[in-house]
């Protein structure tokens, strides 16, 4: 994955692939998106590693982080209950039913000619 930028609504963010000793971030996270520096980072491949094609695990790591940005830059972190998110700026379960549903959903889209 290379290095890149992407619009989220108006404002840019850098996207970087790293590993843990890049960032000392990645070792409690595969990913995480920095709402303050408009930074997404997400590991290159954790040295304990099961998963049969982790490209595939890491693009949906990285669609969760776009989601975040998103959230972020359209204001609903600020309207977040939490009590319920216990500290989390968004519901992780919703972010990542966008992150793993959106090949759905954008087929349906063209599908229903909605684009």
């Amino acid at each position: 994955m290379a290095d890149t930028t992407i619009n989220v609504l108006g404002t840019w963010y850098s996207i970087s692939c790293k590993d843990s000793n890049e960032d000392k971030l990645l070792r409690n996270c595969d990913g995480y998106t920095d709402k303050t520096t408009k930074q997404i980072v997400v590991t290159k491949m954790p040295e304990e590693n099961e998963l049969g094609c982790f490209d595939k695990y890491r693009k949906k790591v990285l669609r969760h982080e776009i989601i975040h940005a998103f959230l972020f830059e359209s204001g609903l972190h600020g309207n977040a209950n939490w009590d319920a998110l216990q500290g989390q700026e968004h519901p992780e379960m919703m972010v990542d039913w966008f992150a793993v549903q959106w090949e759905k959903i954008a087929d349906a889209f063209r599908t229903a000619d909605a684009i």
